[in-house]
C-alpha cells in the first residue's frame, strides 16, 4: 500500500462555457491531490470547476476500480479489489456568477430560480422533457483530464452548440485514458440564467475561479435523482456528481455516487452521494441536502487499458424512484466492451487489476449481468481479455496455465449476484434478480446458456452456483458460502469435478453423472472446508442449454443426506438455503485452447 501527492495545475474543459479554472483546495500553499493505491484499488478527491460570464470550465480526476470474483472445481476463488473517485466542475452563472437572473432568487437546497429568457445554443431546461417541477435549465458541458502524464483522454462534443436539439438526447463518445486519474465528464448548470449571449454556452477552455450559478431549488419531496441513460460503450464504473456553488474551488462541495445499474433508467439516492464515493475512501462525508447547482456525469479511467466509452443522457429529474426518469429507454443488449488485457502489463498492480476486472452490462432480457474477466490462477503474471456485447462475450486473448493440483487458470464468465467485493454495488446484480433467495421459496429459475467457438480443448462448460444458509453481507465472501452446485456442459477427457461419481440424474432431458465431494478450501466468509459441492456432468456436450436450473437445486435437497454421507461433506443442501450467484461460463486449464470460445447467450431469471 503507498500513497503519493499528485499536482493538479489546470483541468480541460470539454463544453463547460465559461471562463473558470478548476481548482483544488490549497493543500501547504500548492494545489495538490492526495492518492492512494492498495491493493488494485485506488482513490483520490476531484477537482471541479467554476465559472464567469455564464460559463464554465469543467474536470478533475477520478479512480477508477477493478473486479473480483469467480471460484472454479477444484480451485478457490480469487478476489480483487475495486475503487475510484469522482470529479467534475461546478457550474458558473450569468453575469459574474453570483447573481440571480431577472425574477429570480439565489437559493439554498430549497432556493429559488434564475430566468431562462431567451435561450442560447446549447442550454437545456427540464421542461424540455416534459418535467415542469423543479424547472432546472442552464448550459451542458462536457470535460476532461487534462493532468495525467501522457493522457489522451478525448470527450466529443466539446460542446452541444450545434447539431444537438433543444433537451437532446445529450449523447458523449470518446477514450478515457488508462490511469486512475484520468476523467470524462458531461455536464448540466442547473439553475444558470442565460446572459443574452449567443456563444454562452460555447466550450471556452481559459478559465478562473468564480462561484457557479445560484443554487437550484430541489423539492422537498425528493429522496434523490433519476436519470435515463444508455450506454452502447463504458468502461467499469459511471458515476453521478452534484455540486455546491463553490464546488470548483471546495471539495466539501463535491458529492459523488455511483451509478449500479447496466443502463437506465436509474434511481440514486441523495444518502448514497458523498464527498468520496470509492471502495477504500479514507473520510467521506456524506450529502446532507446541501444547497447543488450543477450535476454532472462522470465516466473514470482504469489503468489496464485505454476504455472507449459511448454514452446518452436522455433526462434527469429529482425524485423518489427509477421511474421519475424522463424519456424512454434504450433498446436493451446492446452495450459493448472489454474486460482485461490482450498483453501482460509491466506494473504486477495493474496487471492484477486487468486479470479481475469486471462490467455490468445488460441482456436482451433488460437484467443486469456481469462480465466477469476472472484470470485469477496467476493473475498478476498472466493475461486475459473478454470482449462483450450485452450478456455475451468472447475470450480474445489468454495465456495462463493450470495452476497445480488440476486447478484451473482462470473463469471467464457472466453472472448474477453478489461474488465477493463489490465497487459500492456497481457489480452486484441482487436488486436486480431478487436473490438471495431460498430455494423453498423459489418457483422457478429459469435459464439459457448457449457456447460455441470450439468443440473440444482443455477447458470446460459450466455454471457454476453459489449458497449460502444464511444472508450474507454483499461483499463480504468471495466463495460458496456453505455449498456449490455446478452444471458442466462440456468436460474435457483429463479433467474433472471435485470429488467423484455417486449417481446419475435426468433433469430437463439431459443425462448427468452427479460428482460430489467436500470443498475442500476455506475463503474469506465461508462456511468450513467440507462444504458441499455437486457437479452435474453431462454425458454428452450440450452446446444450446435451456432449463429449470430449479430442478437441479431440488434434486439436491431431495438427496442432500444421502449425498452428504457418500461425498463425505460436513452438511447436506436444504429448502432453507439462499441461492446468492449464478456464474456461466469456461474454466480454462490451458488458457490458449479458450481463445475463440464465445458465451453466446447466458441468461437467469429466478421467481
Amino acid at each position: 500500500m503507498f500513497s503519493k501527492s499528485l499536482r493538479i495545475d489546470r483541468l480541460t474543459v470539454g463544453s463547460r462555457p465559461t471562463t473558470a479554472i478548476p481548482r483544488l483546495a490549497l493543500l501547504a500553499g500548492s494545489l495538490a491531490l492526495a492518492f492512494t493505491a492498495c491493493a488494485g484499488s485506488s482513490s483520490n478527491n476531484g477537482a471541479g470547476g467554476s465559472n464567469s460570464s455564464g460559463g464554465n470550465s469543467s474536470g478533475g480526476s477520478n479512480a477508477g476500480g477493478s473486479g473480483s470474483g469467480g471460484t472454479s472445481a477444484k480451485g478457490g476463488s480469487a478476489g480483487g479489489g475495486a475503487a475510484g473517485s469522482s470529479a467534475g466542475g461546478s457550474a458558473g452563472s450569468s453575469a459574474g456568477g453570483s447573481a440571480a437572473g431577472a425574477g429570480g432568487s439565489a437559493g439554498g437546497a430549497g432556493g429559488g430560480s434564475t430566468s431562462t429568457g431567451d435561450r442560447p445554443a446549447g442550454y437545456f431546461m427540464t421542461k424540455d422533457w416534459g418535467v415542469t417541477s423543479p424547472d432546472w435549465h442552464g448550459c451542458v458541458w462536457t470535460g476532461k483530464d487534462s493532468t495525467v502524464t501522457g493522457s489522451d483522454t478525448a470527450v466529443a462534443p466539446v460542446d452541444f452548440t450545434s447539431d444537438t436539439p433543444n433537451g437532446g438526447p445529450y449523447h458523449v463518445s470518446g477514450t478515457v485514458f488508462n490511469d486512475y486519474n484520468a476523467v470524462a465528464l458531461l455536464g448540466f448548470n442547473i439553475n444558470e440564467a442565460p446572459s443574452g449571449k449567443a456563444d454562452q454556452c460555447k466550450n471556452d477552455p481559459t478559465s478562473g475561479t468564480k462561484d457557479g450559478p445560484p443554487a437550484a431549488t430541489i423539492p422537498s419531496s425528493a429522496t434523490g435523482i433519476a436519470v435515463n441513460w444508455s450506454a452502447t460503450k463504458l468502461p467499469l464504473d459511471f458515476r453521478i456528481q452534484i455540486q455546491g456553488v463553490k464546488g470548483g474551488s471546495d471539495a466539501t462541495q463535491r458529492w459523488c455516487a455511483g451509478i449500479k445499474d447496466a443502463s437506465g433508467p436509474s434511481f440514486i439516492p441523495f444518502t448514497d452521494f458523498s464527498t468520496q464515493c470509492w471502495t477504500g475512501a479514507t473520510a467521506p462525508v456524506a450529502y446532507k441536502n446541501e444547497p447543488i447547482d450543477a450535476v454532472a456525469f462522470l465516466v473514470p479511467g482504469t489503468t489496464t487499458a485505454k476504455k472507449p466509452f459511448d454514452i446518452t443522457i436522455v433526462g434527469f429529474v429529482p425524485g423518489t424512484k427509477k421511474e421519475d426518469a424522463p424519456g424512454k429507454a434504450a433498446a436493451c443488449g446492446a452495450k459493448t466492451g472489454t474486460v482485461g488485457s490482450t498483453t501482460l502489463l509491466s506494473d504486477t498492480t495493474k496487471a492484477t487489476d486487468a486479470s479481475m476486472e469486471r462490467a455490468a452490462t445488460q441482456g436482451k432480457d433488460c437484467q443486469t449481468y456481469i462480465v466477469n474477466n476472472n484470470n485469477w490462477g496467476s493473475k498478476s503474471t498472466t493475461y486475459q481479455q473478454l470482449s462483450f456485447t450485452g450478456n455475451s462475450f468472447k475470450v480474445d486473448a489468454a495465456n495462463g496455465t493450470a495452476t497445480g493440483q488440476g486447478v484451473p487458470a482462470s473463469f471467464p464468465s457472466l453472472y448474477v449476484g453478489g461474488n465477493g467485493a463489490i465497487a459500492g454495488g456497481a457489480f452486484n446484480t441482487w436488486s436486480d434478480t431478487g436473490l438471495p433467495k431460498s430455494i423453498g421459496d423459489m418457483k422457478s429459475a429459469q435459464s439459457t446458456f448457449k457456447w460455441s467457438g470450439k468443440s473440444s480443448g482443455d477447458f470446460n462448460v459450466t455454471y457454476d452456483i453459489w449458497f449460502a444458509k444464511a444472508a450474507p453481507t454483499a461483499g463480504a465472501y468471495n466463495d460458496g458460502i456453505s455449498g456449490l452446485l455446478m452444471v458442466w456442459l462440456y468436460k474435457p477427457g483429463s479433467r474433472q469435478p471435485i470429488g467423484s461419481v455417486k449417481r446419475t440424474a435426468t433433469i430437463g432431458g439431459t443425462d448427468f453423472d452427479v460428482w460430489i465431494g467436500p470443498r475442500g478450501t476455506q475463503s474469506s466468509g465461508t462456511d468450513d472446508t467440507g462444504r458441499p459441492v455437486i457437479s452435474y456432468v453431462a454425458k454428452s456436450t450440450v452446446s444450446s442449454f435451456s432449463a429449470d436450473l430449479k430442478a437441479f437445486f431440488d434434486d439436491a435437497v431431495k438427496n442432500g443426506a444421502s449425498d452428504m454421507s457418500a461425498g463425505g461433506t460436513s452438511q447436506a443442501f436444504a429448502n432453507s438455503w439462499l441461492l446468492t450467484d449464478v456464474f456461466g461460463g469456461f474454466e480454462l486449464w490451458s488458457a490458449g485452447d479458450g481463445v475463440g470460445l464465445s458465451a453466446d447467450e447466458f441468461t437467469v431469471k429466478i421467481q
